[in-house]
C-alpha cells in the first residue's frame, strides 16, 4: 500500500486496493488498524516538503488515475476475454456510484487547499471516515446537494428492483436502446451535469483545483 506508489508494481488491483481503503473503507475489526494504514497512506501521498498553499497534488493525481483506470477497465472487462462481464449494469454504475466515489476524493482534495501539512492530514481523515454521501454533504452543503441527491436516488431506487438489475445485467451492447438502459442512463448525464455544477460553485475559478484537473 505504501511503496511504489505509481511504479513499475502499482497494478489496477493494487491501486484499486489503497483507493478503497482510503474513499470508502470501513472496519469490520479493528477500528484502530484501518485509522493507522489510512494515515500512513495519507502520509505518503502529502509529504512533509508540502507547503501551506500547495494542493495535494500526488494524492489527486492517483484519485485521478484510479477513476479512470475503471473507465479504462470497464472496456476491457466487457469485451475482451472468453467470458466478458455483464455490460449494462456495470456501464450505469460507472455512470452514478463509481462517479461519486471519485467526486468525493476530488472535492476532498480541493478542500484541503491553503492548510499547513498536518491539518490537509486530519481533514482527510474527518473526512474519509464518513460515507461518500455524508462526505459530499460536509463539503458542500445539504441544500447544494439536493440535485445530485435526487438523481442518485432515482439510480438507487431503480437497481433495487430485480427485474430492472436482470434486464442490465442480461444486455448486450448492441441493445443501448433498451428502455432500462436508456433512461437510467439518460439520468446518468442529468447527474454528470449537476455533479459538475456542483464542482464550480464549490471552487471558484481562481481555486488551484481547477487548473489541477485539466493540466
Amino acid at each position: 500500500m505504501l511503496l511504489n506508489i505509481g511504479g513499475d508494481y502499482d497494478s489496477n488491483q493494487k491501486i484499486t486496493r489503497r483507493m478503497l481503503i482510503l474513499l470508502e473503507g470501513e472496519w469490520l475489526f479493528n477500528a484502530e488498524g484501518l485509522k493507522r494504514i489510512r494515515r500512513q497512506i495519507l502520509e505518503r501521498y502529502i509529504g512533509d516538503g508540502m507547503t501551506d498553499h500547495q494542493l495535494a497534488l500526488f494524492l489527486l493525481n492517483d484519485v485521478i488515475r484510479y477513476y479512470r483506470t475503471m473507465a479504462v477497465d470497464y472496456e476491457f472487462k466487457t469485451a475482451e476475454g472468453a467470458n466478458p462481464k455483464p455490460w449494462g449494469i456495470r456501464n450505469i454504475k460507472l455512470v452514478f456510484s463509481r462517479k461519486l466515489l471519485y467526486t468525493s476524493g476530488l472535492f476532498s482534495v480541493g478542500l484541503i487547499a491553503d492548510r499547513d501539512r498536518e491539518r490537509k492530514i486530519e481533514r482527510l481523515e474527518e473526512l474519509f471516515e464518513i460515507p461518500v454521501i455524508d462526505r459530499m454533504i460536509e463539503i458542500c452543503g445539504a441544500s447544494n446537494m439536493e440535485p445530485v441527491l435526487e438523481s442518485y436516488n432515482y439510480f438507487l431506487e431503480q437497481l433495487e428492483k430485480s427485474d430492472v438489475r436482470e434486464r442490465l445485467k442480461n444486455l448486450k451492447k448492441c441493445e443501448r436502446n433498451d428502455p432500462f438502459f436508456r433512461d437510467l442512463k439518460n439520468e446518468g448525464h442529468h447527474f454528470t451535469r449537476e455533479l459538475l455544477k456542483l464542482f464550480e460553485r464549490t471552487f471558484d475559478s481562481t481555486h488551484p483545483i481547477r487548473r489541477a484537473v485539466v493540466f
